[in-house]
């Protein structure tokens, strides 16, 4: 057996919960683990030979100077042990992340305790480090940290360690954590190929004045990314939720996103990535965009929300069937 499957073996072991995570992940006693660093075995083989030396010539000065260090040894186990004890840690997707780029999370560090957990780390399971940031009593810290995402999908951030060598150096504590916190992968943004013709001026979009707010159209769910301007307040009082009104306008552009738009011989990466790179032109030019799909319909909408579900769509086409 490797020892890169011992060593993720032992990862295993040592998370000693079901993975992935539910959020947020608290760090109990039995999870955080201490060794010495180099630098705390280099003291520990000094103070040795100083132990041997004072024994061999009877020097009580040398018996004094051991016994601190060693004490403080001791003690920083202590320190070190105590700033990941209790820790309590959890991670969010943050903005958009495509294929081949970087994906980002949010990392929340809370501090229930009355001490503060000084220079605390992440690391990847190669072991870079991703965040360094101290979380002070009673208060709670904030940190993002990037993975590079290679394909599109959904992206956990896999087996995660926490780690702190506060005070001294001497002494490190970590944890394994492996949160449930997918980020949504897009397809990359590639291709050579011109927007659909038959809207806008040569596929660029045009100029509108105040575009999809002539005529009122209904009510729907309030979405992330909707303008406050048209969240209707009234029914809001009324305690009907929080819904955003919709307009429609015979003068917006609009565009037709097609999957049979592009060659049959266009492998499905590319023509992915070729409909991406489509959805963010017309959410650029403000287009009122629809794209469809084999298997499904977006749109119309022109918002960014909108925009954002075609992305989502392109990510996950063809792998919510294979999972």
């Amino acid at each position: 057996m490797s020892a890169a499957t011992l060593r993720q073996r032992f990862r295993r072991w040592a998370t000693r919960t079901r993975t992935p995570e539910t959020q947020p992940i608290r760090l109990p006693q039995r999870r955080v683990y201490v060794l010495p660093t180099r630098a705390g075995l280099a003291l520990l083989a000094t103070l040795l030979a100083m132990l041997l030396a004072s024994i061999n010539y009877n020097l009580s000065l040398g018996y004094g100077l051991v016994f601190l260090l060693g004490s403080v040894f001791i003690v920083h186990i202590l320190h070190s042990w105590r700033t990941l004890t209790g820790l309590q840690l959890s991670l969010s997707p943050s903005g958009e992340a495509f294929a081949g780029g970087m994906a980002q999370w949010r990392v929340e560090l809370v501090n229930e305790a009355s001490h503060e957990r000084p220079a605390v780390r992440l690391r990847d399971s190669q072991g870079r480090e991703l965040m360094l940031t101290d979380v002070p009593a009673g208060q709670h810290s904030e940190a993002f940290i990037a993975l590079p995402c290679s394909q599109r999908g959904l992206l956990q951030p896999g087996q995660l360690s926490v780690e702190s060598t506060q005070p001294l150096g001497w002494i490190r504590a970590w944890s394994y954590i492996e949160p449930d916190a997918p980020a949504v992968i897009y397809p990359s943004p590639d291709g050579e190929r011109p927007l659909p013709e038959g809207w806008g001026d040569n596929g660029e979009g045009r100029s509108r004045e105040r575009p999809g707010q002539d005529d009122f159209a209904g009510l729907r769910g309030f979405q992330p990314g909707d303008s406050p301007r048209q969240i209707a307040w009234k029914q809001l009082a009324q305690g009907r939720g929080l819904l955003t009104k919709q307009f429609a306008s015979a003068g917006s552009p609009a565009c037709v996103l097609d999957w049979n738009m592009l060659p049959a011989t266009l492998p499905l990466e590319e023509r992915l990535s070729q409909l991406a790179r489509w959805v963010l032109q017309t959410r650029h030019s403000g287009a009122r965009t629809t794209l469809l799909l084999p298997d499904s319909q977006t749109g119309p909408g022109e918002d960014a929300a909108h925009h954002q579900a075609c992305l989502l769509r392109l990510a996950l086409f063809g792998l919510e069937r294979s999972r």
